[in-house]
């Protein structure tokens, strides 16, 4: 392969397109990991407040 420097050329590339989706699968997948956190960090405080709820009845 011929690696080039030429910022059209290497912009639509197979290795540049290549590195680009990867770079967004990463991105997915730390957006998905902190989705995922959030929402765990939501149901426990849904738990605390019903069993909250139910102490004062």
């Amino acid at each position: 392969m011929i690696v080039t420097f030429h910022a059209e050329i290497a912009k639509s590339g197979p290795v540049y397109r290549a590195a680009r989706l990867e770079l967004l699968r990463q991105q997915m997948m730390r957006h998905f990991e902190r989705t995922d956190t959030a929402a765990d960090k939501v149901e426990q405080m849904l738990v605390r407040f019903a069993e909250a709820s139910t102490l004062g009845n």
